[in-house]
């Protein structure tokens, strides 16, 4: 258990830092913002495309609902929950991290901590398979291999 700590500790403070270099300041002004929160809708009509890149109705209708909740004085957080509220968690750039969408951001991290455990795992057995200790027989072939030697 005290093998663990270690990776353990590594892990907590490699999630703490990306949680601490993902935070960006936030736009000040209300069309910056709103085009900010529009690049983290997608286009329901085009494929790849996010609201703010858009020129389709349905895009430019979702943006002007945006710009309406910014001048109304809502937080993006806010914002947000009103677009998947309306359209749905579907548009979201970024799934929400609960229920299902928690997968999605905890799979990656998950598996990574697995595979270096695992590794160190096979890394530990690999290196005491090579310091087996000597039998009878080895140590047999040793003295017979030093009388040959000599000889």
């Amino acid at each position: 258990m005290k093998r663990w700590v270690p990776l353990v500790v590594l892990a907590v403070l490699a999630l703490m830092a990306l949680a601490v270099g993902s935070r960006r300041s936030s736009p000040e002004t209300p069309a910056q913002r709103t085009d900010a929160i529009a690049s983290r809708v997608k286009c329901p009509t085009c494929q790849g495309l996010s609201v703010s890149q858009s020129r389709t109705g349905l895009a430019l209708a979702i943006h002007d609902e945006i710009r309406r909740q910014v001048d109304l004085g809502r937080s993006d957080p806010q914002v947000m929950a009103y677009i998947s509220a309306k359209y749905g968690d579907g548009l979201l750039t970024n799934p929400p991290a609960t229920g299902a969408g928690a997968v999605v951001w905890v799979a990656p991290i998950a598996f990574l901590i697995l595979a270096f455990a695992g590794l160190a795992q096979a890394l530990r057995r690999w290196s005491r398979s090579g310091r087996r200790q000597a039998d009878a027989g080895d140590l047999a072939a040793v003295a017979r291999a030093r009388e040959a030697a000599v000889r």
